[in-house]
């Protein structure tokens, strides 16, 4: 997939996902802002129950969305028959997408008002989908090849020596512009806790754009064109975020084992849970149109 079809790829994901939120959220705004003693008496209560035809479609829409979203990202990376049917980025985004959109179809099937067993599966769901978000930045941070294969330290010197041939020789930078560039990519000392580099890690990547643009204003006083100023900013940041990626490997990989301590869990919890909803409401004889 080149990155006109990744990004189209991406934009059809974030507009289905949005589009399905916003018009199912508009459309039955009426019934959601209802106090549940009055729901009954809304022309459409039958089908915008829990257990109407639409709210029930919600739910197991839903639910099947999060079950195929964690099967085939699970398979994809653990099932070696599996490791060369694409770049793992692709099924962690659709992965991403199946597992957000999956539960705020699951949270328009509660239409809003839970409690009970049903609570604590839905907040374990929550838990899930924030940990989620952290894992996948986790994720990204440890350096991969094409096919999410880590590589070696060995091959991300290679990688950084190949940027920095291309900053000397390509673009003629000197040594003292290319150190101004490498510290950009090292904390301080005091910032050698686990919760101070995860958020050197969040903050060097809001601001390293910035911080590098600054170094190389000075670079256009020396009549290098506009184009050549933007390639040396672009692979000065490719430099700096895998130096920053190579410093603290074994601390991501660390964060990242940690990350799997509290979102497995919580994830065991919500399908647990599920199981027994589900079976409690089949038992009972909610099964949707059949």
């Amino acid at each position: 997939m080149n990155q006109l079809a990744h990004r189209l790829f991406l934009f059809f994901l974030i507009f289905i996902g949005l589009t399905t939120t916003v018009v199912i959220f508009v459309r039955n705004f009426d019934y959601y802002i209802l106090p549940k003693e009055e729901r009954p008496f809304h022309p459409r209560y039958e089908t915008l129950k829990p257990s109407g035809v639409e709210s029930h479609g919600y739910g197991i829409v839903g639910t099947a969305m999060i079950i195929f979203g964690v099967a085939m990202y699970s398979s994809r990376k653990r099932v070696k028959a599996f490791s060369q049917l694409g770049k793992i980025k692709y099924f962690l985004e659709f992965h991403i997408f199946l597992c957000l959109l999956g539960p705020v179809l699951v949270l328009y099937h509660t239409t809003f008002k839970f409690g009970g067993l049903v609570a604590v599966s839905f907040w374990s769901m929550l838990a899930v989908v924030a940990s989620g978000i952290v894992g996948r930045y986790l994720y990204v941070q440890i350096p991969k090849g094409i096919y999410g294969d880590e590589l070696s330290v060995k091959e991300l010197d290679q990688r950084g020596e190949h940027l920095l041939q291309r900053l000397k020789e390509t673009y003629g930078l000197s040594e003292s512009d290319i150190r101004k560039f490498d510290a950009l990519a090292t904390p301080t000392k005091e910032q050698r806790s686990i919760a101070a580099l995860l958020s050197f890690f969040i903050i060097s990547d809001i601001t390293r754009r910035a911080r590098v643009r600054s170094i190389v204003r000075h670079l256009q006083r020396k009549d290098i064109d506009r184009h050549t100023v933007r390639m040396i900013a672009q692979t000065a940041n490719q430099r700096i975020q895998l130096l920053q990626r190579i410093h603290f490997l074994e601390e991501l990989k660390h964060l990242f084992h940690y990350w799997h301590v509290i979102h497995l869990p919580f994830t065991i919890i919500m399908f647990l849970i599920l199981l027994i909803h589900v079976g409690v409401a089949v038992a009972f004889g909610y099964t949707w149109i059949w």
